[in-house]
């Protein structure tokens, strides 16, 4: 088997589809710029390291295509770290547990400024912190 049929079978079932499944109501831009310097980068430092003999392939192993020293097998995990970390961004996002919004009726008790609070979520809505003297 090939590094190139490893690879596809890792950007197909791995993080090709849950990453569209997940990423289809997110803003495209951020992936198209995070994608493109990606690849740039993987281009960089892959032929930098290819070159200078630090990692070798076999050529049997690979497809054969080189961009220019670097074989194209590499710039598929790129892609697929583009897709895969924003996706299971979101899917662990959504699994978290969410704080209650309401108090239980009957129990209010005032709370210092001293106490500790949680970190905000991206959906929770922001509120000012008071200064009490």
């Amino acid at each position: 088997m090939t590094n190139y049929v490893t690879m596809m079978g890792l950007l197909l079932v791995v993080a090709l589809i849950p990453a569209i499944a997940l990423l289809r109501r997110s803003p495209k831009l951020p992936l198209v710029w995070t994608g493109l310097v990606l690849l740039a980068l993987t281009a960089i430092f892959d032929n930098l390291i290819v070159g200078a003999g630090i990692v070798g392939y076999d050529d049997e192993l690979i497809l054969g295509i080189r961009v220019p020293i670097a074989p194209i097998e590499d710039f598929g995990y790129a892609i697929a770290a583009v897709l895969l970390v924003p996706a299971l961004w979101r899917w662990n996002w959504r699994l978290a547990p969410r704080e209650a919004t309401t108090a239980s009726s009957g129990s209010s008790t005032a709370t210092s400024s001293t106490a500790p609070t949680s970190p905000a979520r991206d959906d929770a809505p922001s509120t000012p912190s008071e200064d009490v003297e």
